[in-house]
């Protein structure tokens, strides 16, 4: 079996050679976030927060004297969830059939969540104990920000207005309404991070211009933007471990440095800070967090370890394919006919309520993941984690072999399926992504058709000035449509997401050579972002223009300059999971590394406090403050004197 993967820094789609000596400096069994109070124990992937552990733990949350408690077993749904103790019933018959966004608790006890449909009228909902209060039409994004006695901050974006934050009041029963209150209108300029506290808004905003990117003190009784208090595209608001005795106020960091050192600072925010512990591993495909969410965590993990060979990296990533392969149909008890047991079924995507899809496209993201992290992770991938991967691509090769279609050379899509595009030829972000599951079994007919697939979909490719052009279905699709010429030359070129899926698997399929001969992909993505951070929908220029539609994910395994100096930066979406796995495809070890970490007190006006300096990933990783990786012997971070945390880092106080 071939063993490869494309990393663009070098661009080519040879195997490359990073196979690092294991890091003997990161030889630690627990990762801690002193900050947050959570602990992971490394070995076992128990994670632990506020006296509470679990391997799934998701939330534990306070308010008042309310307790919430959200966790996952394999192959769950949703969460299950405690209030005080006592299960909260409601939320597995809100979740599964749409996307289910975190809980929010209130002093009184309410819950609080977003829910975000796939289907139907694709809207979203603001949920307070289980029923809906507030909807939003398609086409909006919505962020609940905040939950008081008297009202509920809602931070509410359409890409045809100006985003706005409301606050909507709570009756005296502690009833959402749906009178309102605008508290800012943001008007051209797009906010990322937000902090409200108390009637003040603190929040990244970039208003058109790299003057004007940075951290705004907004005050919500005038709702009047101004200008920063922190001028630099690259702050973020962090939380300090209480031994640095910090002013009160908010904490901004401010990172600088060389490419391959903010590369790596950005990655580990990503995987280390958020979902610490890869808590949703547990999760099943009900609502696309396997594919969409841990696929991309996992090979972003693998391939860290693969470049620096710390442990931290490898433990993890077992720990989400174990967890994952745990969260299949077949450990389930949910396979059937149409379902096989090697796969991971959703809901979010069926026409009916409830009914469970096992889509080609998930599967191959699913499965590609675990066979290419394990190549990655070498000899730290158990023997019989590596066979449960193959013998789950096997079957699902087995299971998915009805659907190809000799004449055209595609596979379609199960006409049973109940899918809304049942029997039609699949799209191409499909075909190609399955192409590489077909491509990692050690048979020569497979890897034949795999090689195939992906000619048939660089022929569809259009070339021009500014790159390589495909539409999002084959032309058979069109053709068995009825559409004529005229008719076909008007419809939508490719999206940069379903165009970075593709983009993925492209580079183990066919040589590069084939590729640039078919059209440039760097081209197009120098195009896309002409745009700046706002880059269009479509692979042409057209259709709206949003952060949302950043190109990232496979892109990065085509990597230009423009693109690596963008990455540089926090780009929209910076911890979602395919932009984590870009800023790690581009992170070279062997580049210089320097990074400067300034640490901001930001009250009326923002003092620097602290200043943190590293000249190699490997300090980075070890004497950070946002993170610490433990030996089990090592004391606690409540036994370790402030001043004996200082000298053992290399902070200053200016």
């Amino acid at each position: 079996m071939r063993i490869c993967l494309l990393f663009p820094l070098i661009l080519m789609f040879c195997c490359p050679t990073w196979a690092a000596e294991p890091y003997k400096g990161s030889a630690a069994d627990k990762l801690v976030l002193p900050a947050q109070g959570i602990s992971v124990d490394l070995k076992s992937g128990e994670v632990s927060r506020k006296g509470v552990s679990g391997q799934c733990l998701e939330q534990v949350s306070q308010a008042g004297h309310h307790q919430l408690v959200a966790e996952k077993m394999p192959g769950d749904d949703a969460p299950a969830v405690t209030l005080n103790k006592i299960p909260v019933t409601w939320i597995s018959t809100v979740a599964g059939e749409a996307r289910l966004g975190s809980l929010k608790l209130s002093r009184g006890g309410s819950l609080f969540a977003l829910r975000k449909w796939k289907t139907g009228d694709k809207q979203t909902e603001l949920l307070q104990d289980g029923q809906v209060v507030l909807t939003w039409k398609r086409g909006s994004a919505v962020k609940l920000l905040q939950v008081r006695t008297g009202d509920v901050a809602v931070l509410e974006e359409r890409t045809d207005q100006a985003t706005k934050l409301f606050r909507y009041r709570r009756n005296s029963n502690g009833d959402i309404t749906t009178d309102r209150e605008e508290l800012v209108d943001f008007g051209s300029c797009k906010p990322g991070r937000l902090r409200l506290k108390d009637n003040i808004l603190w929040s990244w905003l970039d208003c058109d211009g790299d003057d004007r990117k940075g951290i705004y003190r907004i005050s919500l009784q005038s709702g009047e933007i101004g200008l920063p208090v922190i001028s630099d595209p690259d702050a973020d608001f962090v939380t300090m471990p209480k031994a640095f005795k910090l002013s009160e106020g908010e904490t901004v960091a401010v990172v600088d440095g060389t490419s391959a050192a903010k590369y790596f600072h950005f990655a580990l925010n990503g995987l280390l800070l958020s979902q610490t512990g890869e808590v949703r591993a547990c999760s099943s495909d009900a609502e696309g967090l396997q594919s969409w969410n841990q696929s991309y965590r996992l090979r972003a993990l693998a391939t860290l370890y693969a470049k620096t060979g710390a442990s931290v990296f490898s433990d993890l990533a077992r720990k989400s394919i174990r967890l994952s392969l745990s969260a299949s149909d077949g450990k389930t008890g949910r396979a059937g006919s149409n379902n096989p047991s090697c796969g991971w079924s959703s809901t979010i995507y069926g026409s009916e309520p409830g009914k469970r899809l096992s889509l080609m496209i998930n599967q191959a993201m699913i499965s590609n993941a675990l066979s290419a992290s394990c190549d990655l992770l070498g000899s730290a991938c158990p023997t019989h984690l590596a066979y449960r991967i193959t013998a789950a691509s096997m079957c699902l090769v087995k299971h998915f072999e009805p659907q190809m279609d000799a004449e055209t050379g595609l596979y379609r899509i199960d006409e049973n399926d109940g899918f809304r595009f049942a029997g039609s030829v699949a799209p191409w972000n499909w075909q190609i992504a399955f192409a590489e599951v077909l491509d990692r079994i050690n048979d020569d007919a497979l890897q034949l058709r795999a090689h195939e697939i992906a000619m048939l979909y660089l022929n569809s490719w259009k070339s021009t000035s500014n790159g390589a052009l495909w539409r999002y279905w084959p032309d058979a699709y069109y053709r068995e449509k009825g559409l004529d010429d005229e008719q076909f030359r008007k419809q939508r070129f490719e999206d940069t997401g379903h165009a970075g899926i593709s983009l993925l698997s492209l580079g183990r399929l066919v040589d590069q050579d084939l590729i640039d001969g078919k059209g440039s992909v760097g081209d197009r993505l120098d195009y896309l972002l002409s745009f700046g951070t706002d880059t269009p929908r479509d692979l042409d220029g057209k259709g709206p223009r949003s952060g949302r539609w950043f190109p990232s994910g496979g892109w990065a395994n085509f990597a230009t300059d423009r693109f690596k100096a963008a990455m540089k930066s926090p780009v929209p979406g910076a911890r979602s999971a395919d932009a984590l796995y870009a800023y790690v495809a581009l992170f070279d070890p062997d580049e210089p590394f320097h990074l400067t970490v300034d640490i901001f007190v930001c009250a009326d006006i923002c003092r620097r406090e602290r200043q943190l300096t590293y000249e190699s990933w490997q300090s980075y990783l070890t004497e950070n403050p946002f993170f610490q990786l433990r030996q089990s012997e090592a004391r606690s971070e409540s036994e370790i004197t402030p001043g004996e945390f200082f000298k053992k880092s290399n902070f200053y106080k200016p």
